[in-house]
């Protein structure tokens, strides 16, 4: 029964290439517009672990009780520039002590901003809620009360302001609101400052996914095209099987777009990982087809009342490497769907996504690959481009 449906699905194939190839493309369009609307993901670690998980149910809690654990801090250093000027020295500065309170109050009327506490805010909790003048004054209130050890290094020449926002602060939003306030608030001369936080490092994460991944796949798609090259010998078969890969990983993403998956720094690199396994079905098939060729030029030699051609090996090709495909595929599929049963999230993500590529892949060698090599050996293009040309000489 296999067999004689996997024969009618040949020979579809090789009779109607074109209609084949058109409704691949069609398909290629909508995974291109899927693939626009994949999101990256929050990268941390507690998204990588399972949720039900004692660690992560207590960070929950205290989250829930207490508010978000989200920290985000403005880092005010010293870095004085001249030899004797009125420069910065000590972060304790009533200048700096001003400065640290301005980005405070700002960061405050941020969106998704719990709370911002800093130096200044200690000091004015301990001092009747004014700011002290003077750096004497700032000393001796440092000198009596402990708290100020949280916001001011031992050196005296860093200083934080800690700023708590809620879990779902969109960080890209927050880093631009908060690169204003630095902007706009004017520094004391001889300090810097910068933002930094476990909540920054989500954001450096996210931003780097999209050109790591391009970078990746692009190194990944250059060396195998130049193996294959290599491997056949021919610019024809070598660039064919890459349409298994390239139209595979397009598959790959528009399907994560449209389930709304999404892409986090450590499934990011699965695009390559799909590439170095999905290129076999298409080397499988063109190898293939290339041998059945070579056989059927023996047979017509010896028959010639035969003449068997491009199509019939391409025939006999599907019939012979579908089953093997399929088999290959499914025992991927059961490999990677068993990094699912780990407790560690990102395993699961990564396997979910290597068995759509591998799925996706084996689809486009007994689709787009089949089509693409009958078309180019079976269409006279000079006929075509001639009939082009008497159809636009007429219309002129």
């Amino acid at each position: 029964m296999s067999n004689k449906i996997i024969e009618i699905y040949s020979n579809f194939i090789t009779k109607f290439p074109v209609l084949v190839l058109v409704i691949m493309l069609l398909v290629s369009v909508f995974a291109i517009q899927m693939a626009g609307t994949i999101k990256t993901k929050k990268s941390d670690t507690k998204s990588m672990l399972p949720q039900d998980a004692e660690a992560i149910k207590t960070l929950n809690s205290i989250e829930n009780e207490f508010g978000s654990t989200n920290i985000v801090s403005f880092a005010v250093e010293m870095d004085p520039q001249y030899t004797g000027s009125d420069e910065v020295r000590d972060v304790r500065d009533p200048r700096v002590i001003q400065y640290t309170d301005q980005l405070s109050e700002l960061a405050l009327h941020t969106d998704n901003v719990i709370d911002a506490t800093g130096p200044a805010t200690v000091l004015k909790s301990i001092n009747g809620g004014r700011l002290p003048q003077s750096s004497r004054e700032i000393q001796n209130l440092a000198n009596k009360n402990g708290l100020l050890d949280r916001y001011i290094s031992k050196d005296y020449t860093l200083a934080l302001v800690t700023i708590r926002t809620t879990d779902d602060v969109d960080l890209s939003k927050l880093e631009r609101e908060l690169e204003k306030i630095l902007q706009q608030v004017p520094k004391p001369p001889g300090i810097t400052a910068s933002i930094g936080g476990s909540v920054m490092e989500s954001q450096i994460m996210q931003t780097a996914i999209a050109p790591d991944m391009t970078k990746t796949s692009l190194y990944s798609l250059v060396g195998i095209l130049i193996i294959v090259l290599v491997l056949f010998r021919s610019i024809k078969y070598g660039f064919t099987p890459m349409t298994t890969i390239i139209f595979g990983t397009l598959w790959t993403m528009g399907y994560v777009g449209l389930i709304q998956m999404g892409l986090s720094s450590q499934t990011s690199g699965v695009t390559s990982m799909i590439m170095g396994i999905g290129i076999d079905f298409g080397i499988q098939l063109v190898t293939r087809y290339r041998l059945e060729l070579q056989n059927l030029s023996t047979l017509n030699e010896r028959h010639p009342q035969f003449q068997l051609g491009h199509r019939e090996a391409m025939t006999v090709t599907l019939n012979n490497v579908i089953i093997p495909m399929l088999t290959t595929t499914l025992a991927a599929l059961i490999g990677f769907q068993a990094m699912s049963l780990g407790r560690l999230t990102f395993l699961g993500d990564m396997g979910t996504m290597m068995s759509y590529g591998v799925a996706a892949s084996m689809i486009a060698a007994i689709t787009i690959v089949p089509a693409i090599i009958l078309i180019i050996d079976t269409v006279n293009m000079k006929n075509i481009y001639k009939k082009l040309m008497n159809i636009f000489e007429v219309r002129t």
